[in-house]
């Protein structure tokens, strides 16, 4: 308790102050104290010869260690110490009654005194003008708060009005803009596989001629459609294997023509179909990104929508506090000038209560804040700026 050295054995703490007001308690009714373990112990009847709990024994009247052969070694008439302290305690239990008693009836008269004051400030007729005026000024004071937040509310539904609208714009500004975009390269890649195919088709049709011609080189035709000599004095052709060869290389070209001008298309629609698939996937990015910014944003105007809230909530606060503290000086001075007056004492003057604010529960307190004080300033200047 004390912090120090330990005490010795049955030796109390100083600083134990508890334990002092209990033996003070305790020495007044009549207690008796082990001298072994320190215990408290009240005789409530039968004889003075104690046993306490640690086996201790000794006399309650004195305190000293009990003789097993002539009980208490001081002799103490413990019959009629009992008598003397159980009269003290009547006695002193009569005046604990008739203390509370008398504070009854004191608490009585003050209880008629003050209905009595009561009922003289409800029939005074300046204590009901001031009543009314002030429940008038109260009554004036809930529709201005009533005004500011619905102008509050106003102002925020505005603001989150235009903050839809604009996330919408942008919404349909960004998906137009990818949707010409993905026009565009869907227009570059048909324009590519026209272009793929016109160069296939020349080449299968270089790649016919060819074979026309060495068919007729083999099979040793003439070149009769273009007007020339008689070709009797022409030279006789010699048709060898590699100009079979030739041929039958050329037959298979022209066979796998078509597979391997499809295998081209193919391979050009899977480029094609890939560079589409990023773009999508871009656009779509792009799009989360566009909603995850608009989701900060919502809540960024939600937090301060909450801080304007907060902040008149403590405008309103102060000022119910201040119409509080003006009605309570003027009911104050009303009183002070009534029992000056008619030398009689008046109640004090009800003031209005306040309904609990829109936002706040109904049995919440709003916190207290000193007339004058620092804080109080600052909201005085938040209120003039609101109330402007």
């Amino acid at each position: 308790m004390c912090k120090r050295n330990a005490h010795r054995l049955g030796q109390d703490c100083p600083e134990d102050w508890e334990l002092e007001a209990v033996l003070k308690m305790g020495e007044k009714s009549g207690w008796r104290r082990c001298y072994k373990c320190r215990t408290l112990v009240e005789l409530s009847q039968g004889c003075t010869h104690m046993t306490c709990r640690c086996r201790a024994q000794f006399c309650y009247i004195c305190g000293a260690v009990w003789d097993p052969a002539v009980g208490c070694p001081n002799f103490c008439n413990g019959e009629e110490e009992l008598e003397r302290r159980r009269v003290e305690e009547e006695t002193r239990l009569a005046l604990l009654e008739a203390e509370k008693a008398e504070q009854e009836r004191e608490a009585e008269k003050e209880d008629l005194a003050r209905q009595d004051a009561e009922k003289r400030t409800l029939e005074n007729g300046s204590c009901r003008r001031l009543m009314t005026e002030q429940q008038a000024q109260m009554t004036r004071f809930l529709e201005f708060e009533s005004q500011m937040a619905a102008d509050m509310r106003k102002r925020h539904m505005e603001t989150k009005m235009a903050l839809g609208d604009k996330h919408r714009d942008q919404t349909e500004k960004t998906k137009e803009r990818q949707a010409k975009t993905e026009q565009a390269l869907e227009d570059r890649q048909i324009e590519a596989e026209i272009e793929l195919r016109a160069a296939l088709e020349q080449s299968e049709k270089s790649v016919r001629i060819q074979l026309k011609y060495m068919e007729a080189y083999c099979k040793g035709l003439t070149e009769a459609a273009d007007g020339r000599a008689d070709l009797e004095n022409l030279p006789s052709r010699q048709v060898t294997q590699k100009h079979l060869e030739q041929l039958s290389q050329q037959y298979r070209l022209r066979d796998g023509m078509e597979q391997q001008h499809q295998s081209q298309i193919n391979v050009l629609r899977e480029k094609q179909a890939m560079r589409m698939g990023d773009l999508l996937e871009r656009h779509e990015e792009e799009i989360e990104a566009l909603e995850e910014r608009k989701g900060e944003e919502i809540e960024d105007l939600a937090i301060e929508f909450a801080n304007d809230q907060e902040a008149l909530l403590l405008v309103f606060r102060a000022r119910r506090l201040r119409l509080t503290n003006i009605w309570t000086l003027a009911s104050e001075i009303q009183r002070a000038e009534l029992e000056a007056e008619h030398k009689l004492t008046f109640a004090p003057i009800s003031l209005p209560e306040w309904p609990p604010l829109r936002t706040e529960s109904a049995g919440s307190e709003p916190p207290r804040t000193e007339v004058g004080s620092e804080a109080g300033t600052k909201v005085e200047i938040k209120a003039e700026e609101v109330q402007a």
